[in-house]
């Protein structure tokens, strides 16, 4: 049951990690949170301004400038919100396209209407391969470690265990899961994956796991509450357990010693 309940936990955790760092979306509160990336805003902002700031009649510097000034704000980066999840998607190899800002999605982000017949602009976002050997490695370890759980409880079931032990077992579960919520949910994401390259959308991942932050902490805290509460009570099982076995046994004891 100790196993079933650590099998369940990897597969939970993995499956959250999943949610944070592998699920594109266009979710303007997320695409604010990446766009937040200075790194991220600049690139985006140098490809549209190189595009229409000859158009416009302006320098590309300052262009650049405002498009990062309106991209950083909630509202301005809501229009970029589907451009984004694309990038999101061909990072991880979930996309095979290549990310374009269209004319129209142009004028609203510069707001001039000059840009609108303007060929859509690419952004150079390009693929990394560890990350959909990740991608799928998670997949698979959230399915096989929550089969293998399954079966395990199954299993731990059928040997009927002792008072205390199905709580024991669930503390451990849940103890478990705090920790690989913390690990997998926010400091992987947060540290480990910006190294796998060095391109500058792996900046979505640091992006993404402070914008589930407080979720994930509000999870593992959660977690970690419940793992103490049971270890607790497992506790107080085995003790009543083992403070009535030695009273019958002495007892049969005495009774067989009398006999003879």
């Amino acid at each position: 049951m100790i196993i079933s309940g650590v099998l369940i936990a990897l597969s939970i955790s993995t499956w959250w990690f999943q949610r944070v760092a592998f699920s594109p979306s266009a979710d303007a509160d997320r695409a604010h949170a990446i766009l937040d990336d200075p790194d991220i805003r600049a690139e985006v902002a140098t490809v549209i301004a190189s595009a229409d700031a000859p158009t416009l009649g302006q320098s590309p510097t300052q262009l650049k400038e405002f498009i990062e000034q309106i991209t950083a704000l909630r509202a301005g980066s809501a229009l970029m919100s589907d451009v984004v999840a694309d990038a999101h998607a061909r990072l991880i190899g979930n996309l095979d396209t290549p990310v374009r800002i269209s004319g129209p999605v142009q004028v609203t982000i510069v707001r001039d209407e000059r840009v609108a017949t303007l060929a859509a602009v690419t952004v150079p976002v390009q693929e990394v391969g560890s990350l959909t050997v990740l991608n799928t490695l998670v997949g698979w370890m959230a399915l096989i470690g929550g089969g293998l759980g399954i079966l395990a409880l199954v299993a731990g079931i059928v040997m009927r265990p002792e008072r205390g032990e199905p709580a024991f077992a669930l503390a451990t579960a849940f103890g478990s899961l705090s920790i690989l919520l913390l690990v997998l949910g926010y400091l992987f994401p947060l540290v480990a994956m910006p190294a796998l390259s060095q391109t500058t959308w792996m900046g979505v991942f640091p992006q993404l796991a402070n914008y589930y932050r407080t979720l994930t902490i509000a999870f593992a805290v959660t977690s970690g509450a419940i793992a103490v509460g049971l270890r607790y009570m497992s506790g107080s099982l085995r003790q009543r357990r083992q403070s009535s076995t030695p009273l019958s046994v002495g007892r049969y004891s005495g009774q067989h010693g009398w006999s003879r």
